[in-house]
């Protein structure tokens, strides 16, 4: 009886000590399974949508130039899985399997690469972001404002959803110094006033209109663009003469060079009667430096400080 006695106290006692002790215990073990699955990185995109990841991306699709640019700049270009036509800068990505263009990436080719993440810039359609995440993987669209303040934020965002923040932070602080180093030179100096040069000819003239990050650029660099009052890329021969820029910028056409470029330009009505091509102050431009938000957009106004103010002696700051 006794010892019928003693072990029903030993249940009774244990069954107590469960009751005190278990919940603590499913409690940390809940925690313990929590931690190992809350996702590492979460961000708000562009559309604001939640991304979450549980690590950073080891393989990534780039459907934009400037991301791509962006990764490599991040130290992630080894990361890279998959680019588009247009994505060459830096050289080293011309070795990345291509995805097809800008506007319509092979899908399949897209899945086959097995990507952690796809990335797109303000070139992505929403019917590509659909049809990739219909395969369940994860796309980031990132869009800012075409300013160098909205490329300071697309990298850090970059960086965020890479797990390489850190990095692109000292990037944007780097470029930040160098615009404020320029903007500190340029200040009280006279403003020349520039035409970008985006098309030209048969099928209309077309330049870095108020609302475009070309515009903002050489306002930085501290120049009067003469299309600042224009929208959407278009302008009009006619305001062209009006204003008569003193320096014109000018790309190569697609396909072309600067030469073919510049003579065509300069002989032909009624861009001839200019005083930028009487004065020789047409000048060629890396359209992908000046056209890309991303990490070169600082060494961008660097250069297009240059030529609107060669007095100064810029190897000061470089």
């Amino acid at each position: 009886m006794k010892r019928t006695l003693r072990f029903i106290t030993f249940s009774c006692t244990l069954l107590v000590l469960l009751f005190v002790f278990a919940p603590a215990y499913v409690f940390a073990a809940g925690n313990k399974e929590q931690a190992v699955y809350e996702p590492s990185i979460q961000i708000l995109d562009s559309r604001q949508r939640l991304i979450s990841l549980n690590e950073p991306p080891e393989r990534i699709v780039s459907l934009s130039p400037n991301i791509t640019e962006i990764l490599f700049a991040l130290g992630l270009g080894d990361n890279i899985v998959g680019r588009t036509d247009y994505c060459d800068y830096p050289v080293e990505a011309s070795a990345i399997p291509s995805m097809g263009d800008l506007f319509s990436p092979s899908i399949e080719m897209i899945v086959a690469s097995e990507p952690s993440l796809v990335i797109l810039s303000t070139l992505g359609q929403s019917q590509t972001i659909d049809a990739i995440e219909q395969t369940g993987i994860p796309v980031a669209f990132f869009n800012e404002a075409e300013t160098l303040e909205g490329t300071y934020r697309l990298i850090e965002s970059v960086g965020k959803i890479t797990g390489t923040y850190e990095q692109a932070l000292y990037s944007t602080e780097t470029m930040r110094s160098l615009v404020e180093k320029i903007r500190t030179i340029i200040v009280g100096l006279p403003k020349p006033s520039v035409y970008y040069v985006a098309g030209f000819g048969e099928w209309g003239d077309f330049t870095a209109t108020g609302d475009t990050f070309i515009n903002d650029l050489i306002t930085i660099a501290g120049a009067t663009n003469i299309a600042e009052n224009g929208k959407n890329w278009m302008f009009q021969a006619e305001l062209i003469l009006e204003n008569d820029p003193e320096i014109i910028i000018l790309p190569p056409s697609w396909g072309s060079t600067f030469e073919l470029t510049h003579q065509q330009f300069s002989t032909m009505e009624p861009y001839k009667h200019l005083q930028a091509v009487k004065n020789g102050k047409i000048y060629p431009f890396d359209n992908g430096m000046l056209e890309r938000q991303g990490p070169r957009s600082a060494l961008a106004v660097l250069n297009l400080a240059k030529l609107f103010h060669p007095s100064i002696q810029w190897e000061t700051i470089e």
